[in-house]
């Protein structure tokens, strides 16, 4: 009889705590999966946003060119359409202007931001006024220097180039937050992070020659859960 009743006793038992661990394991399962769609729609966000900016600052340059050379050489309806497509991507490029400087510093980084403002903005925006300038005296027929037209090409040139290092940095954490997000964090080993290592990870580092070479990949937001002995 006491046979049978530890059998049931163990069964119940046996029954209560794989349902208990079960639930944990469904409970950790769906926090890690909620934490991967976040963290998946903040990339898609970031993504978004690099095109975004690489395709209206991208315009809006291309159109700055365009109506500088067309000055000199093109036709009073040729220059007014071009007036009129450089105009429109202006109004773009500013109705979307106070969303980058939003959304940079909360998906990518503040000095991305600040770069923007300060390094690009800031200059093409001193451009765009001595094209005006320069558009203005075109239409009352004053005849426009050549150099005037030049300095303001190798303007042009330069912010070609801090546009071109925005998009590259831009990018750079784009494709960062895509390994981080799909593939996990890669973690060496050290003082400082053993207790991102498994105790089988950490009894496996006492028998390599080299540990300081020593790394493991662990899904980001595994790293990230609570009461979890990493």
């Amino acid at each position: 009889m006491s046979a049978i009743a530890a059998v049931i006793v163990g069964f119940i038992l046996t029954g209560l705590v794989g349902n208990t661990l079960a639930q944990r394991w469904q409970q950790r399962n769906w926090l890690m999966q909620q934490r991967f769609l976040g963290h998946e729609k903040e990339y898609f966000a970031l993504k978004d946003l690099a095109d975004e900016i690489a395709s209206l600052l991208g315009a809006r340059i291309y159109q700055m060119q365009r109506l500088l050379l067309s000055l000199h050489r093109s036709s009073d309806e040729q220059l007014m359409s071009r007036v009129a497509d450089y105009e429109d991507i202006v109004k773009r490029w500013n109705e979307r202007l106070t969303t980058f400087y939003v959304r940079l510093p909360l998906l990518a980084s503040t000095d991305l931001a600040q770069y923007l403002e300060s390094s690009v903005q800031q200059t093409m925006q001193g451009a765009s006024v001595r094209i005006d300038e320069l558009v203005y005296q075109k239409r009352s027929g004053t005849v426009i220097k050549r150099e005037l037209i030049t300095n303001t090409q190798k303007t042009l040139n330069s912010i070609q180039a801090r546009a071109i290092n925005l998009n590259k940095r831009l990018l750079r954490i784009v494709e960062l937050r895509r390994i981080e997000v799909y593939y996990g964090t890669r973690i060496a080993f050290s003082l400082g992070t053993l207790d991102r290592f498994s105790n089988w990870q950490l009894i496996k580092a006492l028998f390599i020659r080299d540990v300081n070479s020593y790394s493991i990949t662990r899904p980001t937001l595994d790293l990230q859960l609570p009461g979890r002995r990493r």
